[in-house]
């Protein structure tokens, strides 16, 4: 209802750049949200506020104040610009526990080559030059310090153990590779076994 047309060309040759082409999805008209979208929903973000508060306040006036705007225009630099607004909503989520976005944003260091690819986290043990005691490390997180510090605060308290964050890695008592790869999975990242 009152869409003037499919996907802007700009956006689409951004994305196809990026490697992401869907000839069908690019062609569609845009579907309009629904009440049970929202109900469900614990985060919900619109693009531009001025094109969209209206339409919130017109058509669902009850959700209109739990959007959160990110004030990005159509322009050839806005797929860019939404990816890092992506991975700042990824790293409140996760050092909010999964609640709704926390107001201080924790800084996600991602070079442009990995922002192309989804969150992923290599979980592995080592117990060399460790007297026998292993250890269970999680690495390769896009993470910075502050939020590695509160992602194995998470991780030390759900296997119940300690740990410590050293070198970009974190470093959990103990073998704890499975309780590990479940939380992040639980948490959204994609998480990769390395090692035996």
């Amino acid at each position: 209802m009152n869409n003037i047309g499919p996907m802007a060309p700009t956006a689409i040759k951004s994305l196809e750049a990026m490697g992401i082409r869907d000839v069908e999805r690019c062609g569609r008209l845009p579907v309009e949200v629904t009440i049970d979208e929202l109900e469900k929903a614990n985060v919900v973000i619109a693009l531009s506020q001025d094109e969209h508060s209206p339409l919130l306040q017109e058509r669902f006036p009850a959700y209109a104040e739990r959007v959160e705007f990110w004030h990005v225009a159509d322009a050839p630099e806005a797929v860019a610009l939404i990816e890092r607004k992506i991975m700042d909503l990824m790293a409140r989520l996760l050092g909010g526990g999964g609640e709704a976005p926390q107001p201080e944003a924790i800084e996600v260091a991602r070079s442009p080559e990995a922002l192309k690819k989804p969150m992923t986290a290599k979980v592995g043990r080592e117990t060399a030059g460790r007297r026998g005691k292993g250890v269970t490390t999680v690495f390769d997180v896009p993470l910075d310090e502050d939020a590695l510090k509160e992602l194995a605060a998470k991780l030390k308290q759900r296997c119940g153990t300690g740990g410590t964050v050293k070198d970009g890695r974190i470093e959990i008592q103990g073998d704890q590779r499975e309780r590990i790869m479940a939380e992040l999975e639980r948490l959204g990242f994609k998480v990769k076994r390395v090692g035996g």
